[in-house]
């Protein structure tokens, strides 16, 4: 499959189909803290950079084998809202099946009338908002960006959207964790009105080496701060996954030089989580780092 992975399960979603989009690392925003890497292409302009026909095809493929999924995401290597085709893409799925259609989308996009109506079709918004003081040194956004923008057009959706919105806060130390930070973080929810906010922090080796993790006790006080919509999306054991995961990649790509392995097996000599180890996979899977096949992960060659 060329656009479409998984499904991967996640912690919000379930078990998560997911559908890419946007050719790599091509975004809005350049934060800091992102897994992927750094943005490569900061830009602003939506164009039909992925057809509807071939996602349809290849979903319709999937479809067909039963698998057990949750919802389809739209996510991926950049920002999907990007993509000009995706409410058509939305539109067209919802008449093939009812798996509930999840976007998660940095929200930067949500100032402009026709985004908000290409993804009012949507089950699920997730949007992310991670800071307002700091949004430019955390984020890195396009400098065409406006923080001020970006509230109101996510207030806007959310008084057009039948569905749900799930706000994200990825918490970074020393950048978003500031009490005046939280403070007018907790304003510009309330003007936004989303029906959950999930609370995280740097679990994957991120963009920047300097992009740090909150303890579980300073997240615990931000969550009693923005209220009883607030919900963590990581567990206690996290700081342990985070010391573990630094070299994940790296140590990864060590194990398949020698041979190709299961996703049990490099478990087992990874020692964390599987479903971080499979996101760390599908991450070097899309870069055309590795390949998977036949329940094999193996190096690719030349």
């Amino acid at each position: 499959m060329k656009y479409i992975f998984g499904p991967i399960p996640s912690r919000r979603f379930g078990l998560s189909l997911g559908i890419d989009i946007i050719p790599f690392k091509k975004c809005t925003l350049d934060c800091i803290y992102c897994q992927i890497g750094r943005t490569t292409d900061l830009t602003l302009q939506r164009k039909p950079y992925v057809a509807v026909k071939p996602i349809l095809e290849e979903l319709k493929q999937i479809l067909k084998l039963k698998t057990k999924i949750d919802c389809l995401t739209f996510s991926g290597s950049g920002e999907p809202t990007l993509n000009s085709n995706i409410g058509k893409m939305i539109s067209e799925i919802k008449k093939i099946t009812k798996i509930p259609i999840v976007v998660i989308t940095n929200g930067t996009l949500l100032y402009r009338k026709d985004v908000r109506n290409d993804l009012l079709e949507a089950d699920i918004v997730a949007p992310s908002l991670d800071a307002i003081l700091s949004f430019k040194e955390l984020n890195r956004p396009h400098n065409k960006l406006n923080i001020r923008n970006i509230i109101d057009g996510l207030s806007k959706f959310s008084e057009i959207f039948k569905g749900k919105i799930w706000l994200e806060i990825l918490l970074v130390k020393n950048y978003n964790d500031s009490e005046t930070e939280i403070k007018t973080l907790k304003t510009a929810i309330q003007k936004i009105k989303p029906d959950k906010i999930h609370l995280n922090t740097v679990l994957r080796p991120p963009s920047e080496n300097y992009a740090e993790p909150l303890y579980w006790d300073e997240i615990m006080e931000i969550k009693k701060t923005l209220g009883k919509h607030c919900e963590l999306i990581i567990d206690k054991k996290y700081t342990r996954i985070k010391s573990n995961t630094k070299n994940t990649s790296k140590t990864i790509l060590e194990m398949l030089k020698r041979r190709p392995m299961r996703l049990v097996d490099i478990a087992s000599v990874v020692g964390i989580d599987k479903k971080i180890i499979l996101k760390e996979l599908w991450l070097l899977e899309r870069k055309k780092i590795i390949s998977y096949q036949n329940n094999w992960w193996k190096l690719k060659t030349n």
